[in-house]
């Protein structure tokens, strides 16, 4: 049995037509047909009879009916399996094949089923909708030669690209010809005033870029003054370290800093220790406000901080700061 499965199967997806000669293929000639999007109703609607009644008993198409999806005859209606081949499996992977494909025509095409808006148009919308093809081929076209275009003249503006490619595409110059009395007129009035709307559109665009420019400038001038506080800040931390006896490094070095200065000054200098490992060597610390602290508090927040580690990336800032403050107590004739 699972032999014969595989075989089945095997026939079902090496005998392509099974689906391109009933579904597939019929729908793909109909739609290049010169056509009108409502003209197709009827066939969409027969379409989803059909697949309706196929994923309700499968077999008919599994062994070669007569008709595809469209109720149109199949030239060289071949048998794909035999009756002796088709199981429950087999159905089974077919109603879910078929199933899919209806889904796809319910939600993309719904308007032209039955019940939908378009299912029975009036002859008004039929005439409205006369230029609307049965696909979207003519718009991809154009695209197509307007993506050309734009690669064969990058600075082109894409406003005019695309005049051009509707001028083409509905063959203006050729109805314009034929065009005759007070529509012409109308024509020949509304061509002189397109230079006026260039000149419009080119203000416009200049206003715009102008005021973009003018925002770019005022971005680059916040991000400047930004950085410059930034840095200011940065070097009133470092000031304040070597106000205070430069960067401590042990907890002897704090206590022997700290053991001459007010308690004014001792909150002072810890802060200045702490916003520097902080804010200068990146170094992990809780945030809390550290004017709401007193020196003895601020003490423990040091030692804690003192006692993590240091970021790779800031170490050698630490080493810089060592190697400049031995430099700082060597004799200036040992320099």
């Amino acid at each position: 049995m699972p032999g014969q499965l595989v075989h089945a199967l095997i026939k079902i997806i090496t005998h392509k037509w099974v689906i391109s000669k009933y579904i597939t293929g019929p729908w793909e000639t109909a739609a290049m047909k010169d056509c009108n999007i409502l003209d197709t109703n009827q066939l969409i609607q027969h379409a989803d009879i059909k697949l309706k009644e196929w994923i309700e008993d499968p077999t008919p198409l599994l062994t070669g009916c007569a008709t595809n999806c469209f109720g149109e005859e199949v030239n060289e209606c071949k048998v794909c399996l035999t009756e002796g081949e088709i199981d429950k499996r087999i159905t089974d992977i077919m109603q879910k094949l078929l199933d899919s494909i209806s889904a796809v025509i319910q939600r993309q095409l719904s308007d032209h089923l039955l019940g939908g808006k378009f299912a029975e148009p009036s002859d008004v919308l039929i005439k409205e909708a006369k230029s609307c093809s049965s696909t979207n081929i003519s718009g991809e076209r154009q695209f197509a030669k307007m993506k050309r275009v734009q690669s064969n003249a990058p600075s082109t503006m894409m406003t005019k690209i695309e005049s051009k490619s509707m001028y083409a595409a509905n063959r203006v110059g050729q109805d314009m010809a034929k065009m005759t009395g007070e529509r012409e007129r109308n024509i020949i009035w509304a061509v002189k005033q397109g230079a006026k709307i260039r000149v419009t559109d080119r203000e416009k665009n200049r206003q715009y870029q102008e005021k973009m420019r003018e925002r770019l400038r005022e971005r680059r001038m916040e991000q400047v003054q930004k950085e410059e506080k930034g840095r200011e800040q940065l070097e009133g931390v470092v000031e304040g370290v070597y106000r205070y006896g430069g960067l401590w490094l042990t907890e002897v070095d704090m206590g022997n800093s700290l053991s001459s200065l007010s308690e004014t000054r001792k909150k002072e200098a810890i802060k200045s220790q702490i916003k520097f490992r902080t804010q200068v060597l990146h170094c992990d610390a809780v945030k809390i406000a550290l004017s709401k602290l007193s020196s003895l508090q601020l003490q423990d927040q040091f030692i804690q901080i003192l006692r993590s580690p240091i970021p790779q990336d800031s170490q050698i800032i630490q080493d810089i700061f060592e190697q400049s403050e031995k430099l700082i107590q060597q004799d200036s004739s040992e320099i």
